[in-house]
């Protein structure tokens, strides 16, 4: 049976290790996932005592965007269901457990706020879905329309979801190192098993298919021209730009940025895509008083 990729996040320490060693594999065991694949274990979490231990109005407006991000996954399958990226069955297989995972982990948050006394509207994926801007959607069209003349698009679909998954990692990192809840501490490095797992996929399994300068140039293009945070069409410009601030304001945050940069570096032909560094330095550009203070959108990029 092949090695999975175990991912730790740590401020000092190196990405990737394999059961104690010190290295990266490369490979990725599907069969091995989908075997393991559940959802987030809860019953031996005492959601009951969140409200015993202190909870920022700051964390709690952060963690209702990571919980409407996660529940929202089903609607980004929706958009994967369109590409050339699902003609592999091994990301078909893996989609199905990514996405019940997912569902999952915005319902373990969900549970978490509700036992710390915060309300969340039942009709809340329905509201976040009708706030969704018309770029997100026109995007996915365009994706899709791309797909169906360039082979080699699937590797920026691949390479988008490590990104994302690996700015989730770190996210909850940071936040599980901040907060003073240890209940809210005890939630996140579980969720992060999970996104560490996600993350190995599409790490992996973009690898090979960067083999093609093609597929590099076409990648690299794509992610500088078009990647956004995190949650950014699903959520405000204004929202998500808070959030980006929150998590990645500080040295620990720059840390996290230059990591998620690092690991990316690693793939075929993606030695210079440094996304969430120069994002973070645009903005120290703009205020030196106040980092994230605006989050380019891709007109300002284009006239750039």
């Amino acid at each position: 049976m092949g090695d999975v990729v175990i991912f730790f996040v740590h401020p000092n320490r190196e990405f990737g290790r394999r059961s104690g060693e010190g290295y990266m594999t490369e490979t990725f065991d599907i069969e091995r996932y989908l075997d393991n694949s559940r959802k987030v274990e809860l019953r031996d979490l005492a959601l009951h005592r969140a409200t015993d231990f202190p909870i920022s109005a700051d964390e709690v407006r952060c963690l209702t965007y990571m919980m409407d991000i996660e529940s929202h996954t089903m609607l980004y399958l929706k958009g994967l269901l369109r590409t050339c990226a699902v003609h592999d069955p091994e990301v078909m297989a893996f989609l199905h457990c990514w996405v019940y995972e997912e569902f999952f982990h915005g319902r373990a948050l969900q549970q978490f706020l509700q036992s710390a006394d915060v309300e969340i509207r039942t009709s809340r994926v329905k509201d976040v879905h009708h706030e969704r801007t018309w770029r997100e959607s026109i995007e996915e069209f365009g994706a899709a329309t791309l797909c169906r003349f360039l082979g080699d698009f699937a590797a920026v679909y691949l390479v988008w979801g490590a990104v994302q998954e690996l700015s989730t990692i770190e996210g909850y990192g940071i936040l599980a190192r901040r907060t003073h809840n240890p209940i809210l501490r005890d939630l996140l490095q579980r969720l992060i098993k999970d996104e560490r797992r996600h993350f190995s996929f599409y790490f992996n399994k973009a690898r090979p298919l960067l083999n093609s300068v093609t597929a590099q140039r076409l990648t690299a293009w794509t992610l500088r021209r078009f990647w956004t945070p995190v949650g950014q069409g699903v959520k405000t410009s204004a929202e998500t730009q808070w959030t980006m601030k929150y998590v990645f304001e500080g040295s620990e945050g720059l840390l996290a940025a230059e990591r998620i940069d690092s690991m990316i570096a690693r793939l075929p032909g993606l030695a210079e895509l440094r996304l969430l560094s120069t994002m973070r330095a645009r903005s120290l550009r703009e205020s030196q008083e106040q980092l994230w203070y605006y989050l380019p959108t891709h007109e300002h990029r284009r006239s750039s």
